[in-house]
């Protein structure tokens, strides 16, 4: 939303089948028209976008109702189909950001595939930090198999309680350890509006009782423009080294 806001056409992919990021957008069950249903030829790949009330943002949705239709959906598509499906579907727009399961499904293997790089969202816990590395490796051999332009864009710190020492430890060490542009600097606090927004079915910006936590996505925004900035006059060079991998 606040790439929107700044004047950038985004389309949003939920690419997970959970389909949490439709749910947190107020999408329900309000339609099942989405890639699932496109590569069964039942409807167009026009007919998969759904788009907002704010005309340069619109979101798709993988279409998936049932669990068989996971699988089937990993067995009737090549990688070739469906990033050709997604490429086109991101022609006319500033920003396609895909939103994938967490782990490493087919699926979620299939989509990260299809992009040009990949942020990492790292909450401040143990387990996720300690999966870190194996993302990191797992993007390289996907490099290497099925997308060579594939990045690592960088890492946010999200869902971050500054009242626990133990969190902000982990932060300061990750910061330490890792080149600086690891990770973006603006942080994500912990904050109840999460369960609010979803709760409504809208994002959390639309508050104005948490101005300030919108503020943090607005220049969480503002950061990831720049560095695709960066990026574009570098000539599309990887700003980390691979050894980083």
């Amino acid at each position: 939303m606040c790439l929107a806001a700044m004047d950038h056409s985004v389309l949003l992919l939920d690419g997970d089948p959970a389909a949490g990021l439709s749910l947190a957008a107020g999408l329900g069950r309000r339609s099942h028209r989405g890639l699932y249903q496109f590569l069964k030829g039942s409807v167009s790949l026009e007919d998969t976008v759904h788009t907002s009330r704010k005309n340069s943002l619109a979101l798709v949705r993988t279409g998936i109702t049932e669990p068989t239709h996971i699988f089937a959906l990993e067995r009737r598509t090549g990688w070739e189909k469906l990033w050709q499906a997604i490429r086109e579907l991101a022609e006319g727009y500033d920003y396609l950001l895909i939103d994938t399961a967490c782990g490493h499904s087919t699926l979620t293997t299939l989509l990260l595939g299809c992009a040009d790089a990949v942020i990492m969202p790292l909450p401040c816990r143990t387990l996720a930090v300690k999966s870190l590395p194996l993302f990191l490796r797992s993007l390289i051999r996907m490099r290497h198999t099925i997308q060579p332009d594939l990045r690592f864009a960088g890492a946010i710190f999200s869902m971050v309680d500054s009242l626990n020492p133990y969190e902000l430890e982990i932060m300061t060490e990750l910061r330490r350890v890792f080149p600086a542009p690891t990770f973006f600097s603006t942080v994500i606090p912990l904050n109840r509006a999460f369960e609010k927004a979803a709760a409504h079915g809208v994002p959390v910006g639309l508050f104005r009782e948490y101005d300030d936590l919108a503020r943090g996505y607005a220049d969480l925004a503002s950061e990831l423009v720049r560095r695709d900035r960066k990026l574009q006059k570098k000539g599309g060079s990887s700003e980390q080294p691979d050894p980083l991998f």
